[in-house]
């Protein structure tokens, strides 16, 4: 029992610095971690990994909060605390900046521009069937042939009809009635 006593004593100082510089190098992962942590969900931004990316990235924060834990509990439970409040602020603001940058305009689609034509809605407008709408069909309106749906049952060719809904480049029609005047 003494020479255990003893021995532990010989070994205190040597003990002791072994374990401060553990306790250095698990910090220093624990940065290390975060700053990768960080690289790869900047690559997650930019590669389309459907998502692998960010499970990297969320599994290096664990492990740094490990390392946190590891170092002092003081330190893991403010590393928790700062991840928890300020990722989220880090991520919006980020992307906020982010965003108004040219590279950000290049990889998001825009409301103007060739793919997102608007055009001036058919509502009420008059037009003839060109071919049987039963239901769907074909129609002239406004001088341009067009893919309609017939509100109401059958109309024949030649017949003329009233323009009822313009959505999502689909017409739904209905045979005019004889007082709704002529064709546009």
């Amino acid at each position: 029992m003494q020479v255990w006593i003893m021995a532990t004593q010989a070994a205190g100082p040597a003990a002791a610095a072994a374990q401060a510089d553990s306790a250095e190098a698990a910090l220093f992962w624990a940065f290390i971690l975060i700053a990768a942590a960080i690289v790869v969900i900047a690559m997650e931004v930019l590669l389309p990994t459907g998502g692998l990316l960010a499970l990297v990235s969320g599994a290096l924060l664990v492990g740094s909060l490990v390392a946190f834990f590891s170092y002092s509990n003081g330190a893991g439970f403010l590393a928790l605390v700062l991840m928890v409040v300020l990722g989220p602020l880090c991520c919006y603001y980020g992307f906020k900046i982010w965003s108004t940058t040219r590279m950000a305009r290049r990889l998001v689609l825009e409301d103007e521009g060739p793919l997102a034509v608007q055009s001036d809605s058919l509502e009420g407008c008059t037009g003839t069937a060109e071919t049987p709408l039963r239901p769907i069909g074909t129609v002239r309106v406004n001088g341009e042939r067009r893919d309609a749906l017939s509100e109401l049952g059958v109309i024949e060719v030649g017949t003329i009809i009233v323009v009822v809904e313009d959505r999502d480049n689909q017409l739904k029609v209905r045979a005019a009635d004889a007082h709704e005047g002529k064709v546009t």
